[in-house]
């Protein structure tokens, strides 16, 4: 019988004590169910988000700390999203438990937590998005008819203008126009009159407070300012969808002023912010050495001219334990792009990359998965029902309150339960095709290389783990079934690497160099470990 420990978090605003020990329950049964122990329960996190407010955590950081003395194997969670709710914090998180050989566990949850799934949830999310495009293009085509005859298509109005009705027909039919409310329009010029020349957004707001203008009525403040200067509406026009509307919006700025405001803005905007952003190192969390395994962190240096130097370094060669050199920062991220992109568009990975999606679709949503959550809400539906018999012949109060909490916390269990099986039915009569995962794929990796934006999306999404050597490097991406294990140790890459170098001592680059024993071979550390790229 292996050891666990239960992991319970609020996960929205209607949530509280009550439900936090329904989830226990939950948890509890289902280490019943699997024969572990279950040696401590953390469930003092009252974070709404398991990301955004990972900092106050206190109960995770414990277990964490926990971990590390080896006492238990396993963390149960009522759900996986009440452990981790991003990708990147997801493997992160796990990457550090798998030191300690620690595994998680979802106790309402068959499909596991894999880098294939993820895969397959960003198509899903793309296709969703194509159909929301073409059903806002029929919208944006219904409504090209009120742009071109000047009618006002609905949305917020802009400070400045009110709306001026039109009755056609009978009495509840009306056309509407966009008209200027002077008194909000002698405030607007006043602002960017006064912006032109170079007066501050935080003097023209108290000027207007102390001349008695009020905004909502309350005071104006400098950012009030922020959408009214870059707003083209105040000159009369401005884009719809692919279309210039000139006819909607009265000018109450002109063209010149305006103008002039823009490039202000742009000049404050450099000033305010060059000393204060940061560029990230897309890599952290995801940069081992090759040759002791440890993180590569991020590092830096100036020239003697001023010139600034990124790297990233490898913390045993900072502690003087490995003689790993620096890589630079953004030759290594512009290399890890280029070599993720010819990777996804390989022929012979996309039709494989295909059939393992399209059989992820049919298990996630096969009628065994369906049935499983089926039982479960037809055990819980069983257990309410025990409950209520033993509440009727109870006797004593406490017994019937403790009773009460077990038949509220299973129906939020049947509610969770009943959400899941309608998502999994979704899925199933989903049209996902092989041709639609090679448009996505096409599609997401279509952009430029040296973009840092692009890069990031690039690494975030589809890279997992990265090698480096001084002469090589080995990428994993972010597909296959990771169920075990969150990372690939430098152990078992220095095995990958050994097996992959042909008899002249050169390294096969390509699964397209590959012959069919070497196919076969690859194909079973993908479906172990997920896919890799040895660059020579």
């Amino acid at each position: 019988m292996g050891n666990a420990v239960i992991y319970a978090r609020y996960s929205s605003t209607g949530q509280n004590e009550q439900t936090i020990e329904g989830q226990i329950r939950v948890c509890k049964e289902y280490a019943d169910k699997l024969g572990l122990n279950v040696v401590r329960i953390y469930d003092g996190d009252k974070a709404k988000s398991a990301s955004k407010e990972t900092e106050k955590r206190k109960e995770l950081h414990r277990m964490f700390a926990d971990a590390e003395t080896r006492t238990f194997q396993y963390i149960i969670v009522y759900k996986l999203d009440r452990f981790a709710r991003s990708r990147n914090e997801s493997r992160i998180f796990k990457s550090e438990l798998e030191k300690y050989g620690v595994r998680v566990l979802s106790a309402t949850e068959n499909i596991t937590d894999d880098e294939g799934g993820e895969l397959y949830e960003m198509i899903l999310e793309w296709n969703d998005e194509k159909y929301s495009q073409r059903l806002s293009k029929r919208v944006r085509d219904g409504l090209d008819t009120s742009v071109a005859n000047g009618t006002f298509c609905g949305g917020n109005l802009i400070y400045g203008y009110k709306i001026r009705k039109e009755q056609i027909g009978n009495k509840d039919r009306y056309i509407k126009y966009v008209e200027i409310d002077e008194e909000q329009a002698a405030v607007v010029r006043y602002v960017f009159k006064r912006y032109a020349i170079g007066i501050s957004k935080k003097a023209i707001a108290e000027e207007l407070n102390a001349q008695g203008h009020r905004y909502n009525g309350k005071p104006f403040m400098a950012r009030t300012f922020d959408k009214y200067l870059s707003n083209e509406k105040y000159t009369g026009v401005f884009a719809f969808g692919e279309r210039k509307c000139d006819n909607m919006y009265p000018a109450i700025i002109d063209r010149v002023t305006f103008d002039k405001a823009q490039k202000l803005l742009q000049k404050n905007k450099y000033f305010k912010k060059s000393n204060a952003v940061r560029e990230p190192f897309l890599l952290n969390s995801k940069l081992y050495c090759g040759y002791c395994g440890t993180l590569m962190v991020a590092d830096g240096g100036v020239g003697k001219l001023g010139n600034t130097y990124k790297y990233y370094a490898c913390k045993g060669t900072k502690k003087g334990i490995c003689a790993k050199n620096r890589e630079p920062k953004d030759a290594l991220e512009k290399w890890v792009t280029v070599e993720t992109i010819k990777f996804f568009r390989t022929p012979k990975f996309l039709n494989k990359l295909a059939d393992d999606l399209l059989a992820y679709h049919d298990r996630k949503t096969g009628a065994s998965e369906i049935k499983a959550v089926e039982t479960k809400i037809a055990v819980a539906k069983k257990q309410i029902d025990d409950a209520l018999d033993s509440m009727i012949a109870a006797e004593s109060i406490t017994t019937k309150k403790m009773l009460d909490r077990k038949i509220n916390d299973l129906g939020i269990l049947i509610d969770d339960l009943e959400m899941q099986k309608a998502g999994l039915e979704l899925e199933r009569g989903l049209p996902i095709t092989k041709q639609a995962i090679f448009d996505f794929i096409a599609e997401f990796t279509d952009g430029d290389p040296t973009d840092k934006a692009f890069q990031k999306t690039i690494i975030d999404n589809l890279v997992v783990t990265v090698y480096t050597y001084d002469d090589q490097s080995v990428i994993y991406f972010s597909v296959g079934n990771r169920k075990d294990s969150p990372l690939i140790t430098k152990r078992e890459t220095d095995e990958i690497i050994e097996k992959r170098v042909d008899r002249e001592g050169s390294t096969l680059d390509d699964i397209g160099g590959l012959t069919d024993n070497e196919s076969e071979l690859f194909i079973k550390v993908r479906i172990g470990k997920g896919y890799f790229r040895l660059i020579a």
